[in-house]
C-alpha cells in the first residue's frame, strides 16, 4: 500500500503576500489551478526525498508560476522578448519567462524557484528537482482530467514521471509536424537514450490555423497524454 501524503503547512517567508498578488491577477478558475499545482507539486517533492527546503520551495513555485499567465500579449513580449520563432508567433509561451522578470523586479529573490517558473512552459532546464516536481504538476494535476499516469508516477519516481511527460510531448508534437520550442528540445535531449540527432529532425514551420491553434502546451510548454501547445502551461 502506498503511503498517505499529507499536505505539509508552507513556511516560505511573505508567501502569503505573493500569493495575494497571484489572486489578484489571475482569473478565479486560474487561481483554482495555482492552488491544485502548488499541492501537488509539493507532495512530489516529499514523495521523492526532497529536502524540507526543496518541498517548501516546490509549493512556493506552484502558487507563482502562472501569475504572467493572463496578461495580454503586448506585455508577455515586453516582459520576455522571444528567443525564437515560436515565442514571437505564439506569446503565450513566454509567460514561464515574464512570471520570472515580474517576480525578480517585484524583489522576489529565490533563485530554485524563480528558476521553477521559468520552467514551468518548457521543461527543467538541467538537473533541477524543484522544477521537475512543477512542471509535472502543472500537467497533471487532477483538475486538468488527464496524466493520471503521470501523476501517479511523480508520486514514486519523479525521474521516470519527467521521463514519460516530455518524451510524450515531443513525440506526439513531431508525430505532427508542429515545431518544438528548443528549450523543450534541449530537455529531451537530455533525457537517457535519447540521442541529438532523433530530437532534431526539421520540420516545417507552424502554420496557422483556425481550427488548431497551438495550445498552451505545446511546443513550450506541458503535454502528455493530451497534448498541450508549444506555449501553454
Amino acid at each position: 500500500m502506498r503511503a498517505t501524503i499529507l499536505p505539509l503547512t508552507p513556511v516560505t517567508p511573505d508567501l502569503g503576500h505573493w500569493e495575494a498578488r497571484v489572486q489578484l491577477l489571475v482569473k478565479p478558475k486560474r487561481y483554482a489551478h495555482v492552488q491544485r499545482v502548488a499541492l501537488l507539486a509539493q507532495q512530489i517533492a516529499q514523495a521523492n526525498g526532497l529536502s524540507d527546503q526543496e518541498i517548501e520551495q516546490a509549493y512556493a513555485a506552484g502558487i507563482l508560476h502562472d501569475i504572467a499567465r493572463d496578461l495580454p500579449d503586448s506585455e508577455l513580449l515586453r516582459l520576455a522578448p522571444p528567443e525564437c520563432e515560436i515565442d514571437a508567433r505564439h506569446p503565450l509561451a513566454l509567460h514561464g519567462r515574464a512570471a520570472r522578470t515580474m517576480l525578480a523586479r517585484w524583489g522576489y529573490g529565490d533563485q530554485t524557484v524563480l528558476d521553477a517558473v521559468e520552467d514551468h512552459t518548457t521543461g527543467p532546464r538541467g538537473q533541477r528537482p524543484v522544477s521537475a516536481c512543477v512542471y509535472i504538476a502543472d500537467v497533471s494535476e487532477p483538475g486538468r482530467g488527464v496524466n493520471d499516469d503521470i501523476r501517479e508516477l511523480a508520486l514514486h519516481d519523479l525521474n521516470a514521471a519527467l521521463n514519460r511527460a516530455i518524451v510524450s510531448k515531443v513525440t506526439y508534437l513531431q508525430g505532427r509536424g508542429i515545431q518544438v520550442h528548443p528549450r523543450t528540445l534541449q530537455c529531451y535531449e537530455s533525457l537517457p537514450g535519447v540521442t541529438s540527432s532523433a530530437a532534431s529532425i526539421p520540420f516545417p514551420p507552424l502554420q496557422p490555423s483556425r481550427n488548431e491553434a497551438p495550445s498552451p502546451h505545446t511546443a513550450s510548454s506541458h503535454t502528455s497524454s493530451t497534448q498541450p501547445s508549444s506555449t501553454e502551461h
